[in-house]
């Protein structure tokens, strides 16, 4: 395959290669002041506070103005009353570009990098990270943290056409904007949700992001998909009907930040995706048992890729999809069948290179091959990852893909994330509904080869385990 038409951020280096020198650390007893002036004989940002156990404390130059100057304290306050804790940190050979998204979300600006024994190496910041392009977004998810009612939430994200553009024009890899879009679409998700559930006190429920959202791989034309899960304990006479009348409000506030609800019917709305625990476990019992009934196969597979976005990691169902299949093989090679099987759409990719039709449906008809395929590979390899491409690389590690054909697969998966980016932010330029249908005369001869290059390789990989099932 063609190396990708993009010029990647800087940060696809590890973090541990990144560092600017030692971190700068004080005791939890150290007064503000002696921390401060360690900042500034340091010419850093920040202060870390080792707290014992690994645990580490971090006091910035932003904690110094808001939470002891804005408030009147006194420079002797220990720092320990006014630090973050607990500090997430990651280890040294995480990649830059994974960091970054870490920060975004998390909405942090720094983290400390850490050696294969748990040591502190030093801290990463931002700066060291971000390319001009990429400031935006974290511009855009920080006004996003902070909108205190909907109006403010819907002017925040005003901005996330723009932000897809302006990445895109700067060469930013489609990859990675795709990730950074999905961070702070599905941070204004949340924050929808979260200001909805502060006017209606009495509805206590989870908000899951689903689909490709949940899987950092949106793009400017996605949609919302979502369900929501309530306690047992929360259950009774009108839980079902106060769920389905949340979720329609946050619906509402989502179209109104731009953001379209799922067009095939995933809808936290819909009594089918808002259920209590035990109606999703019992629901998640039926699609196993009978995975063609009910539209079990969809079904799993949506929570299998979904994420918590509002509420408590008790609400999470990805976990409990994701044993529930390892422990029952028939669902498993029926994933894979699933996955492999679906021959029409690529037929109908050869139709368009052959110009025997006039569009092309990127997604339909190649990204969700190789997005079905990472599914099933990554669950069968133990992996807990969620997007695609770490699917990929865990299923390569494991043996049930070769090496070979995961690269094929994610390399594939670059070249269509490139041509699904590049035609979504034409049409937003155009003031137009950004759409995955491509027409066949707005690809170049370029992008026509690498689009069937990307064919050839998703087909072979298809047929290879339709034939022979995955490594032994």
């Amino acid at each position: 395959m063609t190396e990708p038409l993009v010029v990647r951020d800087p940060s696809m280096r590890a973090a541990g290669e990144l560092l600017r020198g030692p971190a700068v650390t004080c005791g939890p007893g150290t007064s503000v002041r002696d921390a401060a002036v360690a900042m500034t004989e340091a010419d850093r940002r920040y202060v870390l506070i080792p707290l014992g156990d690994g645990r580490l404390g971090i006091f910035t130059d932003g904690d110094l103005r808001r939470r002891v100057v804005a408030a009147g304290l006194d420079t002797a306050t220990p720092v320990r009353a006014v630090m973050t804790s607990p500090v997430t940190a990651v280890p040294a050979d995480r990649l830059g570009a994974d960091a970054l998204m870490d920060m975004l979300e998390l909405g942090v600006r720094r983290l400390p990098v850490l050696s294969p024994t748990g040591g502190l190496l030093g801290v990463l910041e931002d700066a060291d990270l971000l390319a001009t392009a990429t400031r935006s977004g974290f511009a855009i998810r920080a006004a996003v943290a902070r909108a205190a009612d909907p109006d403010a939430l819907v002017a925040a994200t005003a901005r996330v056409p723009d932000l897809a553009v302006g990445l895109t024009r700067a060469r930013v890899a489609a990859l990675d904007v795709s990730a950074i879009l999905s961070v702070v679409v599905d941070a204004a998700v949340a924050r929808a949700a979260q200001l909805v559930a502060e006017a209606a006190p009495e509805v206590r429920v989870g908000w899951l992001t689903l689909g490709s959202l949940a899987r950092r791989e949106a793009m400017p034309g996605s949609d919302i998909d979502s369900a929501v899960v309530w306690a047992d304990a929360a259950d009774g006479p009108g839980a079902s009907a106060a769920a389905l009348g949340y979720a329609g409000t946050v619906y509402a506030l989502l179209e109104r930040c731009g953001f379209r609800a799922d067009a095939n019917g995933a809808l936290a709305s819909r009594p089918r995706f808002a259920r209590s625990e035990s109606g999703w476990r019992a629901g998640l019992d039926g699609w196993l048992a009978d995975p063609y009934q009910d539209q079990g196969v969809v079904m799993i597979s949506l929570l299998a890729d979904g994420r918590v976005a509002h509420g408590g990691t008790e609400h999470a169902l990805a976990p409990v999809v994701a044993e529930r299949l390892r422990s029952n093989p028939d669902a498993m090679r029926l994933l894979l069948r699933e996955a492999v099987e679906d021959k029409v759409r690529m037929h109908s990719l050869r139709q368009v290179l052959t110009r025997r039709t006039e569009t092309v449906d990127v997604k339909a008809q190649g990204v969700m091959a190789i997005v079905n395929i990472a599914r099933w590979a990554g669950l069968a390899a133990g992996s807990d990852a969620a997007s695609t491409p770490a699917r990929l690389r865990a299923a390569s590690d494991a043996g049930m893909l070769s090496g070979d054909d995961a690269t094929a697969l994610s390399e594939s998966f670059d070249v269509l994330a490139q041509i699904r980016l590049r035609h979504q932010c034409e049409q937003i330029e155009r003031g137009e509904t950004p759409t995955d249908v491509v027409p066949l005369d707005d690809l170049t001869p370029l992008y026509r080869s690498l689009l069937a290059g990307a064919v050839r390789e998703i087909a072979g990989v298809q047929r290879k385990l339709a034939y022979a099932g995955p490594p032994a």
